[in-house]
């Protein structure tokens, strides 16, 4: 599943909880999907300003994207605290 597939199923899996009348949740997963998009933009902006990457380089921070989302969906699903999912969507190791 690529990054934009996974970001578009946890926003709808927020506005699921909010249809669900579960206000907080879906705050919550909205503020992780926030989070994921700023560091998607981030890492964009980071490659684009780099001289000149190699393509390992590249691949290397494509992967190390994949897996924060990665460590963020499983973090969610856990229902870990929001200072947890932000911080895994800033870049910091587990969560």
């Amino acid at each position: 599943m690529n990054s934009g597939a996974a970001l578009r199923r946890l926003l709808d899996e927020a506005h699921g909880a909010l249809g669900g009348g579960d206000a907080a949740d879906a705050e919550r997963r909205a503020k992780a999907v926030s989070a994921l998009i700023r560091a998607e933009r981030d890492l964009a902006e980071f490659v684009a300003s780099q001289p000149s990457d190699t393509e390992a380089d590249v691949e290397a921070q494509c992967a190390e994207l994949v897996d924060r989302i990665t460590r963020l969906v499983e973090a969610d699903r856990a229902g870990l605290p929001d200072e947890v999912l932000e911080r895994i969507a800033a870049g910091a190791a587990g969560p």
